[in-house]
């Protein structure tokens, strides 16, 4: 009753508001408290993740490995357990995908998408994932992105996405193509060739990449050791290794297969395809090609072409007549014992060079004589001729294959298909074949460098060559000056190599679309012409140098 009196006096209502008001006050800081402690549960969940740093290649190779390392901080308020199995960092876009192929990191028998934590990672503690990538080794065909994010088992994905590093996966060395013949004899040496482009993002350098001979069985058979890269090559840019190989002893077809290594051993880039050659035994020497005076240079200023088929050589002597001016006699040699061939010098008189057409009716020839070739072995041998006049001649000359760059090797019935052929050294004549009967043009083609002897008629019909150095221009083109000589007589003793003068005439192209196709273009003062040209074979299937 006292208390209830109390109350109801003024001072009791007084106190009642005051202590109502002090309630109101009390709520208030009650639930701003409760909305504070809210919000910083909002700004700080359970699982949350910030993305620190990372490492990653710019450039890597698919199905080569590379490491990565990522670094993120646990921004959340709950420890990440690695024992848990619970949170692991994980590939984006799309979420676990298989692309890059993580290495050595599996959770319940899985591999490929997801990285184990390394260790327990406490509130505001970082950890690094260190980590191995092989794109494309898990069948993940469809590009991704080198992207992560945490993700808990239980909750999904959180925090941030890493950044993407801009990884480029791509093939280092891009095939583009090769040549190697079809068939070659057995034990011969062999200029082959292989061309990569560098489609890697970094300069290729000497000393940091061969190419190797790549054998299922692991055993190289074309006795190459590693070819040692040129030069550098820019990204983008393409390199052509030249190289010999050595044709196994033993009959038989062998696989020509070739890849690209590092400095370390590793492999790098396309294998180039898989090439059946034939490799056949039993292949006659042949002498297909340009010959001169021995020792080499000591007559230097005429020579002899051979082109040889079968059992016939059919050569053309490029030397000067009795007034000095340039001018050509053919052989027809015929096979008399093994190494000697023997048969008429005959020479020729046609139509001018520039005939518009070339009437090859107009072509006459007379004997003059004979010559015997004997051979002792595949690059020496001796000429010998007796040319008949008011005073007849007689005279032998020591000869030798004249080099200047790699020697190709030549055989008669190899290859039937001259088509495939892509070393041009041989006799060519207009096409079609047989249709300007009378003129020629030898190639001697060693390395990259074409040498070409064109006999053909003058103004005034009489025998005339001219010759052009013809380096490569771009594949299948070689051009160069066209000159015009004089020189001591064929009969000169000695011969005076210091009086051979060369004067420039015009130029010489030589295109070829195929290894039995091709044009040759001159240009001489006014006169510019264009003809079609192809091999010419007097005794099939013909004869290819490789």
């Amino acid at each position: 009753m006292q208390a209830l009196r109390w109350a109801a006096s003024p001072l009791g209502r007084f106190a009642a508001r005051h202590l109502a008001v002090a309630g109101v006050w009390s709520f208030v800081a009650l639930a701003f408290a409760v909305a504070t402690t809210s919000a910083d549960v909002a700004a700080q969940p359970a699982y949350s993740a910030t993305f620190v740093e990372q490492t990653a290649p710019s450039f890597l190779e698919p199905k080569t490995t590379a490491p990565v390392s990522i670094t993120m901080r646990n921004t959340g308020t709950v420890t990440w357990s690695r024992d848990s199995l619970d949170v692991y960092l994980a590939t984006q876009e799309p979420q676990d995908n298989f692309y890059w192929c993580i290495q050595g990191n599996r959770y319940l028998g899985i591999e490929g998408n997801r990285v184990v934590l390394p260790h327990d990672v406490a509130p505001n503690e970082e950890v690094t994932f260190e980590f191995l990538v092989k794109p494309l080794a898990c069948r993940f065909a469809a590009y991704s992105p080198l992207r992560f994010r945490m993700l808990s088992a239980l909750h999904g994905t959180f925090g941030d996405e890493t950044p993407d590093p801009g990884v480029v996966v791509s093939t280092a060395a891009l095939f583009v193509s090769q040549q190697v013949p079809t068939a070659v004899p057995a034990g011969a040496s062999i200029l082959a060739t292989v061309t990569y482009q560098n489609t890697s993002p970094f300069t290729w350098e000497p000393g940091d990449y061969t190419l190797e001979d790549m054998q299922a069985t692991g055993i190289p058979v074309w006795g190459v050791p590693p070819v040692a890269l040129p030069a550098s090559v820019a990204p983008g840019d393409s390199v052509t290794f030249e190289f010999y190989i050595t044709a196994p002893a033993k009959a038989g077809t062998y696989n020509f297969q070739w890849q690209m290594q590092s400095a370390a051993g590793a492999p790098f880039g396309d294998f180039s395809p898989a090439t059946s050659v034939a490799v056949v035994a039993g292949v006659l020497p042949n002498y297909q090609g340009l010959w001169w005076n021995a020792p080499a240079e000591s007559e230097a200023g005429w020579g002899i072409n051979f082109a040889h088929q079968g059992d016939t050589i059919f050569a053309t002597w490029f030397t000067y007549d009795a007034t000095g001016k340039a001018s050509w006699v053919t052989l027809t040699a015929s096979i008399v014992v093994t190494g000697v061939y023997s048969g008429r010098l005959a020479t020729y008189t046609g139509p001018p060079f520039n005939s518009v057409p070339f009437n090859p009716l107009r072509v006459k020839g007379t004997p003059i004589g004979t010559g015997t070739l004997t051979f002792t072995d595949e690059n020496t041998g001796t000429f010998a001729y007796t040319i008949n006049g008011v005073t007849q001649t007689v005279q032998t000359k020591n000869i030798v294959r004249q080099a200047f760059g790699p020697l190709p090797t030549c055989s008669f019935g190899v290859i039937t298909d001259l088509t495939q052929a892509y070393n041009y050294q041989d006799l060519w004549w207009a096409a079609p074949a047989g249709s300007e009967s009378g003129w020629g043009v030898n190639l001697a083609h060693q390395g990259d460098t074409i040498f070409a002897t064109w006999f053909t008629y003058d103004l005034d019909g009489t025998p005339v060559w001219l010759s052009a150095t013809a380096p490569k221009a771009a594949a299948g083109t070689y051009g160069g000056t066209l000159y015009r000589t004089t020189g001591p007589a064929f009969n000169a003793v000695p011969f005076l190599p210091a009086a051979v003068v060369r004067t420039e005439v015009g130029t010489a192209t030589f295109t070829f679309t195929d290894g039995n196709t091709g044009t040759f273009a001159y240009k001489i003062g006014g006169v510019t012409q264009s003809k079609a040209i192809t091999r010419q074979v007097f005794q099939a299937p013909g004869t290819v140098c490789q």
